[in-house]
C-alpha cells in the first residue's frame, strides 16, 4: 500500500502536475489523520471497556457486601428487640405491689446483659476509596456510598462506646458480687455463704444493675433507630447499583 502511494506521488511530481500533487498530499494527510483518529478511538474504546469491566466487578462486590450487611442488620435489629423485650418483662413485674426482694433481684439478674458490638462489610468501599477507583462509580452512587460509610462508622463508634460504658458499670457490680463462678462454689459451703451474705451490699448492687440496664436500654434505642435508617439506605443503594449492572 505504501509503495502504491509512493508511485502515484512520484508520477505526479515527474509530470509537473503540482496542483494535483498538492491535492494528493492533502488527501494523504487526511487519510493519515483519519487513521490516527480511528486508532485512538479503538484504543479509547478498549480502555473504556476495561474500565467498565472493573466497574462491573466492583458493582458485584458492593452488592455482595450490601446483601450480607442487610442480613446482618436485620438479625441485629431482631437481637436488640429481644433484649428490649427481656428488659420490659422485668419492668412489668413492678406493677405488682409488695414485691419480694429476693425475687426482684433474681429477675433483675436474669435480664440479658450482653450488648452488641457492631461491624459492617466495608472492604469494597474502602478499596474503592484507597485505590482511587471510586471515580469509576457514577456521582449519584458515589455520594450514596460515602453517606452509607459515614453512617456505618458512626454506628460502630457508638456501639463500641456504649459497650465500654456498660462494661464499666458491670465492673462496679462485679466488685459487689465476686466472680461469676462463686455461687457454684458456695453450694456446699453454708458457713461461707452466710458470711458473704452478711457482707453483700444488695441495695447498692440493685441500683448499679438498674443503672446498667437503663444505660443499655437507652443506648440500644439510638442504635436501633440508626440501624433501621441504615437498612433503608442499604436497599436504596442496592437498587441504584442493580440498574447499572449489564448482566
Amino acid at each position: 500500500m505504501i509503495k502504491f502511494f509512493r508511485k502515484i506521488r512520484q508520477g505526479l511530481i515527474s509530470d509537473n502536475k503540482f496542483s494535483k500533487y498538492l491535492l494528493y498530499a492533502i488527501g494523504e494527510i487526511v487519510l493519515v489523520v483519519i487513521g490516527i483518529f480511528i486508532a485512538l478511538q479503538l484504543n479509547l474504546w478498549s480502555e473504556n471497556r476495561k474500565l467498565d469491566d472493573v466497574r462491573q466487578g466492583y458493582y458485584h462486590q458492593l452488592l455482595d457486601d450490601l446483601n450480607k450487611d442487610k442480613v446482618y442488620i436485620e438479625q441485629t435489629i431482631a437481637d436488640i428487640d429481644s433484649f428490649r423485650l427481656d428488659y420490659n418483662n422485668y419492668i412489668e413485674i413492678f406493677k405488682e405491689p409488695n414485691l419480694n426482694t429476693d425475687q426482684v433481684l433474681a429477675n433483675l439478674f436474669s435480664v440479658e446483659i450482653m450488648s452488641l458490638v457492631i461491624g459492617f462489610n466495608t472492604s469494597t468501599i474502602e478499596t474503592l476509596e484507597n485505590t482511587g477507583d471510586i471515580k469509576l462509580v457514577p456521582p449519584h452512587i458515589r455520594n450514596k456510598l460515602a453517606e452509607l460509610k459515614r453512617s456505618q462508622d458512626f454506628i460502630v463508634k457508638v456501639s463500641y462506646g456504649n459497650d465500654n460504658n456498660k462494661n464499666n458499670i458491670l465492673e462496679e457490680a462485679s466488685l459487689l458480687i465476686g466472680s461469676s463462678t462463686l455461687s457454684e462454689r458456695l453450694v456446699n459451703q453454708p458457713d461461707l455463704t452466710e458470711f458473704i451474705k452478711s457482707e453483700l451490699n444488695y441495695p447498692k448492687l440493685f441500683l448499679v444493675m438498674e443503672a446498667m440496664h437503663e444505660w443499655k436500654k437507652s443506648s440500644e434505642e439510638i442504635t436501633l433507630k440508626s440501624l433501621k435508617d441504615l437498612l433503608k439506605d442499604n436497599s436504596e443503594i442496592q437498587e441504584l447499583i442493580t440498574k447499572e449492572l449489564k448482566d
